[in-house]
């Protein structure tokens, strides 16, 4: 069996103004995401722990930034999601602004991973985070969710979708029933840690 790409792994802090976002310490990765896409679960599944992000069945559990301490070496990033979740147009608010905080002050994200569920047609919320992150010149691969639920047909398709209408950005397939492709995903996130 492989060695595990991280070690180790803590929960570090939750943040939930802008005020309070880390100063730079250690490069970071940081997983963005509609509500309810897994960001929670690969989070798990990457680092080889059961309940060190939590996950929920209802959207909107992340309600600020988590960062997870990897390695004593790494920040792991969980921010909150957008899109659906049952929550005021205030509190969106309150999570936009958090979000586009820490993208913007975070001097050593390395890089972003933007995850979108792969059953899902391309929505109008996640073609607007590639163009906002394009613009802010912020370094981001795509990660194609809960892939176990397509045939192996359907998924080429949705790659090769998702690669058409992304041209310029790295996407990867990932479900958390899949050892090898979790392996992959770890080591695309470890070589951009470093």
């Amino acid at each position: 069996m492989a060695a595990p790409i991280f070690k180790q792994a803590e929960f570090y802090i939750t943040v939930k103004s802008a005020e309070k976002i880390l100063k730079p310490v250690y490069p970071e990765v940081a997983f963005l995401g509609r509500s309810n896409v897994g960001k929670s679960s690969l989070i798990n599944a990457v680092l080889g722990k059961r309940n060190l992000a939590l996950t929920s069945s209802s959207p909107g559990k992340t309600r600020g930034i988590n960062y997870f301490l990897v390695d004593k070496k790494y920040f792991f990033v969980d921010l909150p999601g957008y899109g659906f979740a049952k929550i005021s147009k205030i509190e969106r608010l309150k999570w936009q602004k958090l979000i586009e905080s820490y993208l913007l002050q975070s001097k050593l994200l390395k890089i972003l991973c933007l995850l979108i569920d792969s059953r899902r047609d391309i929505m109008e919320s996640d073609a607007q985070m590639v163009d906002w992150l394009q613009y802010q010149e912020k370094p981001f691969f795509i990660v194609l969710t809960k892939t176990d639920k397509l045939s192996k047909n359907q998924l080429r398709q949705v790659i090769k979708k998702y690669q058409d209408y992304f041209p310029d950005n790295h996407i990867l397939p990932f479900s958390i029933k899949d050892k090898k492709l979790i392996a992959d995903t770890a080591l695309f996130i470890k070589k951009a840690l470093n």
